[in-house]
């Protein structure tokens, strides 16, 4: 079964970007980023976390068979020329599916993408052929997360006070909670729509071939790689390694932005995105 198709922003005649979000990040939180980037119409087919009340899989599932159901809703819904636009974990996942199906694509663009450095690839490894990837930190946080509020004030009260959230406007915050929490039909609460099970699933599940597969990424089509320069998620020492293993991918980094700038800086990057499709002769 394909993932749907998620309409967010522009003309349905405009030339097509494709949002891949990041991991517990539903695809209307980018609205604000989207709607700076309104001469393209974006669309998100969103990943197994959001197609309904499925658990997780129980086995190991890899990034890369996300990218092969970002493959077949392209397919299904017929998507060429794709821009993918894609944050974190879905920067990854994009990265794959255009790997495997160049053809789709007419550009790639990942924000702050999880490349971790090769030490911290062997102990998830180490983790998954021990049987204790489940213990990891990582994967600890997100099952830990409160996924029930009273209401969605009380939410946006208690994210207002997170550090995670500390430089996000009101706006982007409100946009997080309407589109990232439902009401329960019975206690008539709120839930987080993005399980904490699926958020830790994708933690556990990282891409562990990624340094293997950088090199694969040529000129045509065009790749982008844009990195908060204040990021834990890709370090600066991950960043200096993909720039000398990638040289046709192009690496900017958005000084004193922490990992989840597209959503607490989005007229910022969708400035840099639209400069840098123009530098490509790629114009909407």
């Amino acid at each position: 079964m394909p993932p749907p198709l998620i309409e967010l922003a522009g003309e349905s005649c405009a030339p097509l970007l494709h949002l891949a979000p990041a991991n517990g990040f539903p695809p209307r939180t980018y609205l604000p980023l989207l709607n700076a980037l309104s001469a393209y119409r974006s669309v998100c087919l969103p990943p197994r976390a959001l197609w309904g009340d499925q658990a997780p899989p129980t086995d190991y599932r890899d990034w890369q068979a996300d990218a092969d159901d970002l493959l077949a809703g392209f397919q299904v819904h017929d998507l060429p020329d794709v821009v993918a636009l894609g944050h974190s974990l879905g920067g990854v996942v994009s990265m794959l599916a255009l790997l495997k199906a160049p053809a789709r694509f007419k550009a790639l663009i990942m924000l702050d993408p999880p490349i971790l450095l090769p030490d911290m690839l062997n102990v998830i490894r180490g983790a998954w052929d021990g049987g204790y990837v489940d213990q990891m930190p990582l994967v600890q946080g997100a099952l830990r997360r409160r996924q029930v509020f009273a209401s969605r004030q009380e939410a946006f009260e208690r994210f207002r006070q997170k550090l995670l959230f500390a430089d996000w406007s009101d706006e982007s915050l409100w946009l997080y909670i309407e589109h990232g929490t439902r009401k329960r039909s019975i206690e008539g609460d709120y839930e987080l729509i993005w399980s904490t099970d699926w958020e830790a699933h994708y933690f556990s599940t990282v891409y562990l071939q990624i340094w293997d597969v950088l090199p694969r990424l040529t000129e045509s089509p065009p790749a982008l790689l844009v990195r908060g320069g204040a990021s834990d998620t890709l370090v600066a020492e991950a960043f200096e390694r993909v720039q000398s293993l990638a040289p046709a991918l192009d690496c900017i980094e958005m000084e004193g932005q922490g990992h989840l700038f597209p959503l607490a800086a989005p007229v910022e990057t969708a400035k840099l995105i639209m400069d840098w499709l123009d530098s490509k002769g790629i114009r909407a």
